[in-house]
């Protein structure tokens, strides 16, 4: 099973863009059908009713109607995927099934301590009107000692409580997700065979992955699905995040397995 977390990346921006693309083109040529139908009734001409041509030119011109109506559905469609490919793109935000997730989390942690540490100083330099030392700070600034001098809207100086508290959260947040990431990479994965469905914890990925050997049944498919299981064409196994509960359930529907045989 290969895992490759900027593969699958670049595959996921490359999806999002070939549906807006796709989406933006049915959008066009059901427009331009739309517009060709609308054409051939002339400009102002009403509906003849009680004519023989009554019914048909009501569902001719529901048509025309419905056929804007898709596409403008499609041009939603392609809105939405041009963004998620946008968002996917510029995410900066750390993923478990990232091979360099602990690395990146251990750097935004030291970030986020210097940044604790350095308002805490820069708050203290202000309460002793030291501006000096408040210099002597890294990542001081003109600009920023004239800000942090600016009352805000309580009237209050200084980088603001709620700013400290907040940082402070996050940073047993980060520490908290390291601590679970080491060891998630410490344990040794779970990997057995229950009743001829290969259970594995693939750490590198992230992921509970559950092997068939063929397709599974309706029944238990709907079951896979109920429980947050997901089929991954590129693993060749349905698949969820690593959890406790997640190992439970897949440990459940593999040994069910006996008795529908």
């Amino acid at each position: 099973m290969k895992h490759d977390f900027e593969q699958r990346r670049q595959k996921r921006i490359e999806n999002a863009k070939n549906r807006a693309k796709k989406n933006e083109q049915e959008a066009e040529s059901l427009y331009k059908s739309a517009t060709e139908m609308a054409s051939v009734i002339p400009f102002g001409q009403p509906i003849l009713v009680g004519h023989h041509s009554e019914k048909r030119d009501r569902n001719f011109r529901d048509k025309i109607h419905n056929t804007f109506g898709k596409s403008f559905e499609k041009q939603d469609k392609a809105k939405y995927y041009e963004e998620k490919a946008e968002t996917i793109e510029t995410n900066t935000d750390i993923f478990s099934d990232d091979p360099d997730a602990l690395q990146k989390l251990e750097a935004r942690l030291r970030e986020l301590q210097e940044s604790q540490e350095f308002m805490k100083a820069a708050n203290k330099c202000l309460k002793k009107k030291d501006k000096e030392g408040f210099f002597s700070l890294p990542h001081a600034s003109e600009k920023l000692w004239q800000e942090i001098n600016t009352p805000d809207v309580m009237g209050e100086i200084g980088f603001a409580h709620y700013k400290l508290s907040n940082n402070n959260a996050n940073i047993r947040r980060i520490k908290q997700r390291i601590e679970q990431l080491r060891k998630l990479q410490e344990r040794q994965p779970f990997d057995k065979t229950i009743n001829g469905v290969r259970i594995v914890e693939n750490l590198g990925a992230n992921r509970l992955q559950m092997v068939f050997d063929g397709k599974p049944s309706a029944e238990v498919r709907k079951q896979l699905k109920s429980n947050g299981f997901r089929w991954s064409p590129n693993e060749g196994a349905w698949q969820r995040h690593i959890s406790n509960w997640a190992l439970y359930i897949a440990k459940q529907i593999a040994e069910g397995l006996a008795n529908d045989n």
